[in-house]
């Protein structure tokens, strides 16, 4: 081999050494970025429905730059599943999609930040030879939605099969530089930038108008709600401990669902002058005071033989109290389910979601329109069941089978409305002074459109404490707080649900509330109902 013919060969072989360096560093750099412990977390390509709206995480997208999740991913939804980082230019978030036909889709994105720093952002969206370029929205409200939906006012073409979308800031008040960014990587105090990218949801435009318009169809009456003016809020919860203290409620759970006495509880229930009850079902574990084949079906041990729903919808009735009902997708589920969001290389919830949508409708027929409602707040809607892309459409219609007028809560949370098929504005209101939300965010096209206004919130606790026979945890406020609060949503016509901790062992042999709460809502059912 001559000396030119050696030279191009170790050419070649050194060009062909550096391309395979850097494409093994690129594939670094965004496996780094995207920190993918758990196929869960793994960018993926995901497949648009033609007739429904899809939804995609942020940290589906593949990230590059200095994009990142705060928490380490597990195999399980967190919480804390935004896209933080966006410091310059090359921070950019790409989707893959898989279209079933070319077609133009309308655009939300869900974000959060403050207004100082929203209002110096410019972001950018394309895909293909579209380009789309937006200021992002201020908000022009204090109360939640923390996390806001924005919907692009231009519409993204898509053609059929696959198709990249790309999302990046491109105007900021000051882009860091390169020893700014190694600064905030080696030191982890440094906290990062304000501005959080949550979820990106894409849905043909015609397609959108047919959604709202089922869900007009099946909106639930809430009036009797309004007039009733404020229900009662109980945690059956399997963390409950009894009055004198032994095992938890999930520890002798038939055994404390044999022995509550439901005269007991409705007397209560009738001082305190809730017109409903939200009766927690499903909290800590997925334990079911009642029969279920849905349940029995997949785990026996769970259920109970007496069926103290049906209990409770007679008892109450009595008193024209009706009966809601809350649950827990989530909260215990690996007991009944196991991975609720799929074990393995392709993690996959579809089984997850015929669960969900199997029980939800047996429980609607079994007590029909007896029971005000299956699932009058579903919890964890907005933080994890969101994130999943679930069947929204297929669980409400589950929920209304046996009662049409039932009103569903999809637990929002810090979340603008997850579905138009969500009635009621459900969020954690904790301990907090009921936030009454202005009228123009439930208008058309707004953050809590197609919802009707409501609060949840606790005056000692979700869950009963107690300690040697006492009642450890006080009310939040005094008695003429409280009145104020009910009369100034009453004022709003907002329904609101107070919880009072209650004892998982409801017998006649102690109180089962705390007797300075039922003191005190006495005063507001006074102040509020008149008698």
């Amino acid at each position: 081999m001559s000396n030119l013919n050696r030279n191009k060969t170790i050419g070649i072989l050194v060009c062909l050494l550096l391309f395979s360096f850097s494409k093994l560093l690129a594939q670094n750099l965004v496996k780094e970025n995207n920190r993918g412990s758990h196929p869960y977390w793994a960018p993926k390509t995901w497949e648009l429905r033609a007739d429904d709206i899809t939804t995609i995480m942020g940290f589906r997208a593949e990230l590059t730059g200095s994009l990142n999740h705060l928490e380490r991913p597990t195999p399980m939804v967190v919480n804390n599943a935004f896209i933080r980082g966006f410091y310059t230019k090359n921070d950019v978030m790409t989707w893959e999609v898989e279209a079933p036909e070319e077609a133009e889709y309308s655009i939300a994105l869900l974000y959060t930040g403050s207004n100082e720093i929203l209002s110096q952002f410019t972001f950018e969206v394309t895909s293909g030879n579209t380009t789309i370029v937006e200021k992002a929205n201020i908000k022009n409200w204090d109360t939640r939605p923390i996390v806001q939906r924005h919907y692009l006012k231009q519409n993204l073409k898509l053609k059929k099969g696959g198709n990249k979308i790309s999302f990046r800031l491109v105007t900021f008040a000051k882009e860091k530089t390169e020893a700014e960014l190694a600064e905030i990587k080696a030191n982890a105090n440094i906290k990062p930038n304000p501005f959080a990218f949550w979820s990106i949801e894409l849905v043909r435009p015609e397609s959108l108008v047919a959604i709202k318009k089922r869900a007009k169809a099946m909106k639930a009456d809430v009036e009797w709600m309004v007039d009733g003016k404020y229900g009662l809020f109980i945690h059956f919860s399997s963390g409950s401990v009894p009055f004198n203290g032994g095992p938890k409620l999930g520890d002798q759970y038939q055994k404390l669902v044999n022995d509550f006495d439901v005269d007991v509880f409705v007397k209560n229930v009738v001082e305190i002058g809730a017109s409903w009850v939200t009766f927690t079902c499903a909290h800590g574990t997925q334990h079911w005071p009642g029969p279920s084949k849905t349940i029995d079906a997949i785990k026996p041990g769970f259920t109970c033989e007496r069926d103290l729903i049906r209990e409770l919808i007679d008892g109450l009735g009595k008193h024209n109290i009706r009966l809601m009902l809350y649950y827990n997708p989530n909260s215990g589920m690996e007991d009944l389910y196991g991975n609720t969001y799929g074990n393995g290389e392709k993690p996959d919830p579809s089984g997850y979601f015929k669960f969900l949508e199997d029980h939800f409708r047996e429980v609607s027929l079994r007590y029909g329109e007896d029971l005000a409602t299956t699932a009058g707040y579903i919890d964890d809607g907005g933080w994890k069941v969101y994130q999943l892309d679930p069947p929204w459409e297929k669980l409400a219609k589950a929920i209304k089978a046996g009662n049409p007028n039932a009103p569903i809560g999809f637990s929002q949370n810090l979340f603008p409305n997850l579905t138009p098929f969500s009635d009621l504005v459900v969020s954690d209101g904790s301990g907090r002074v009921p936030e009454i939300q202005p009228a123009f965010l439930f208008e058309e096209g707004r953050q809590l459109e197609g919802q009707y206004p409501a609060s949840w919130f606790y005056m000692d606790g979700w869950s009963s404490r107690t300690g040697n026979g006492t009642f450890t945890q006080k009310p939040k406020f005094s008695a003429e707080k409280y009145i104020q609060i009910f009369k100034d949503a009453d004022r709003a016509n907002m329904p609101i649900t107070i919880n009072l901790a209650m004892t998982p062992d409801v017998t006649k042999a102690h109180p089962i509330f705390n007797p300075e709460c039922i003191e005190i809502m006495k005063q507001v059912r006074k102040a509020v109902k008149g008698y």
